[in-house]
């Protein structure tokens, strides 16, 4: 029995330390001492809120395995051959379209937030350090990460790994004029670029390779205007020579003794052919220059990876790291033979819980979840088992969505615990005002307003409202969110609500042709005003004709029309005492607001319960009120 104990306990250990401990596959944590860091990650939580999270979120993976495995002891061998004649029927398929005709680049900011904080400050550039607080690291640099330091780790472990480590507080405005400056580079290139957050993006160059290959050599060609470490080889003007063959540098910002300066006197350089270079036409020049325009202009380096597809493109960016490019030929093999050995945990999409459900199946790489394949489609869903064997072929997008096909746009925070109602709120406000100047910024508007929370436990919550008008301001933002942000506080009552992260997502945005009939829906709020006004001088006709009308003709009707037409309808239809779903008028309008008072706030959330409960005919009165 004991032995059984000690067999459970080991067990769990592994688990936490997959979940918790180093993961060696990022890029700047190859060749630590495995052991001697998972050991103190495990002293430093080990009874902590967060230790006590993680355990309990394994064992439910390991529940998971468990039922998976039962599962696979049930799998017949004839159902296992004909599972792997469809699987295979499907490949054929799939092969088919294997398109490898578009060239997708993935660009990666180096370390972006230390490397954009060692730059402003000098000092930093030869010290371990970190972004974020002792809540949270957003990044760390790569003088950090020899002591495994990583992103998405609490600051009071990593300062456990790394006890002189340095933590720099978040400046988000700051990265962003980085972030813009980048992007403005990446514009010229592929003007339908995605970017994903501040510090990547992806491009597909297809089209620019094909105007280059007529650009005279003057237009490839690009002045030193920083000591780059690009420029090492004065006496050869030829890039390519400058970089080994998979285009790797050391980083000036994380690696280098001489951090690259701007010149002092810039107008006193020679604009000579000395003192320029001339980038070629082929796709690993396109993307070698890219980075050297980018370190030129922001002295920060970037890695790419260069692939058929966005998946393959992502995992490539990875490979040399950092300050590195690497290059997927455009044909099948070589996709094949760049996949045969790669870790499953490097692929894009698979994390630690998913890598450890496969782990439990035997399946390490990616060659052996191709080999696994018909396995897999017995014991996944249909998406995850397909997505599966896409990952081990190699398949992946080639589309890259435009702005106007963003999905949503949010912001977060993480802090040490916030547990009372006002500063709540305050936050809540704050972050609402931080994404309505991005959407603002966007041009978007969505109807779908979520908010999450994770409390002292780590336990995350989401909850969202979706809304009859687009929002997009503060003030209609913080409407939805406040409300969403008092039901949880409800909930716990009396005691307070405890939490440590917060944040703010807005989706279903507007497509082209609604924001237009928005617009229209402005000269259609004001009109309606003098309509109904003009209409209270024919007595012939009535209101709740108008309004009948008005909404058969334009059934996608604005928020504030539907809204003014419901109130104009009710104030000429009911009598001062007469009863809506069992309330009288007057004691619905004697206080709309009711409901739990929190800092100042209130919610309606009393009335539109009573809402529910009225009659269909008298429902969007209520709703207004």
């Amino acid at each position: 029995m004991d032995d059984m104990k000690k067999v459970g306990n080991s067990s769990c250990n592994d688990g936490l330390l997959l979940r918790m401990g180093l993961n060696d596959n990022k890029a700047g944590m190859q060749g630590l001492d495995k052991e001697k860091i998972n050991k103190i990650i495990m002293e430093a939580t080990k009874g902590s809120r967060f230790y006590e999270n993680e355990l309990k979120k394994d064992q439910q993976v390991n529940q998971r395995i468990e039922r998976m495995m039962q599962l696979k002891e049930k799998i017949t061998t004839q159902q296992l051959l004909k599972a792997q004649l469809q699987v295979d029927k499907l490949v054929i398929e799939l092969e088919q379209s294997r398109n490898l005709s578009n060239t997708i680049v993935h660009i990666d900011m180096d370390a972006f937030y230390a490397a954009v904080e060692m730059r402003d400050n000098p000092e930093l550039k030869e010290k371990p350090i970190a972004v974020g607080s002792m809540s949270m690291l957003s990044t760390s640099n790569y003088h950090a990460r020899r002591f495994g330091v990583r992103a998405a780790m609490p600051g009071f472990i990593a300062k456990k790994l790394c006890p002189h480590l340095t933590i720099v507080p978040l400046n988000f405005e700051k990265y962003g004029k980085v972030s813009k400056e980048v992007r403005e580079i990446l514009a010229e290139y592929d003007p339908n670029f995605m970017p994903m957050g501040l510090d990547e993006a992806y491009l597909n160059i297809t089209e620019h390779l094909e105007e280059r290959l007529n650009w005279p050599e003057d237009k490839r060609r690009f002045f030193f205007k920083t000591e780059s470490t690009i420029e090492k080889d004065k006496g050869d003007v030829n890039m390519s020579a400058k970089f080994n063959e998979d285009g790797y540098s050391s980083s000036p910002m994380l690696f280098e003794d001489n951090t690259p300066l701007m010149d002092d006197h810039p107008q006193q350089r020679d604009q000579s052919v000395e003192n320029s270079v001339v980038f070629g036409t082929s796709a690993e020049e396109v993307v070698k220059e890219i980075r050297f325009r980018i370190e030129q202009k922001t002295q920060l380096t970037a890695s790419a990876g260069i692939a058929p597809n966005t998946m393959l493109a992502k995992m490539c960016s990875d490979r040399n790291k950092p300050n590195g490019q690497y290059r997927i030929a455009p044909e099948r093999q070589a996709v094949l033979d760049f996949l045969k050995d790669l870790p499953i945990r490097k692929v894009p999409g698979i994390g630690k819980v998913t890598e450890k459900m496969l782990k439990a199946l035997g399946i390490v790489t990616c060659s052996e979840l191709y080999q696994q394949r018909a396995l897999l489609s017995l014991l996944f869903s249909e998406a995850s088992w397909r997505n599966f064997l896409d990952i081990s072929l190699g398949l992946g997008s080639t589309h890259l969505e435009k702005d106007g096909e963003r999905k949503s746009m949010s912001t977060e925070r993480t802090f040490s615990e916030i547990n009372t109602a006002e500063n709540q709120y305050s936050l809540c406000r704050e972050l609402c005002r931080d994404l309505a100047q991005e959407l603002q910024k966007e041009g978007l508007k969505g109807k779908t307003v979520t908010l999450k929370l994770k409390n002292v436990n780590f336990e995350v919550k989401t909850r969202a409202s979706t809304v009859l008008s687009s929002v997009s301001t503060e003030e209609e933002i913080f409407a939805v969110a406040k409300d969403l942000l008092g039901t949880e506080i409800d909930s716990v009552a009396p005691h307070p609500l405890r939490i440590r992260l917060m944040g703010v997502r807005v989706s279903g945005f507007l497509s082209e042709e609604e924001k237009k009939y928005q617009q229209k829906s402005i000269t259609s709020f004001l009109k309606s005003g003098k309509e109904i006004g003009f209409l209270r001088l024919q007595p012939g006709k009535s209101n709740q004709e108008y309004f009948t009308k008005n909404s058969e003709a334009s059934p996608r009707g604005s928020f504030f029309d539907k809204k003014r037409a419901a109130r104009q309808l009710n104030s000429e239809n009911l009598s001062p005492n007469e009863t809506v779903g069992g309330l009288s008028r007057g004691q619905q309008c004697a206080n709309p607001s009711q409901g739990t008072k929190r800092s100042g706030l209130t919610t309606s959330q009393s009335v539109s319960k009573k809402a529910k409960s009225c009659n269909t005919k008298h429902t969007i009165e209520m709703f207004f009120k």
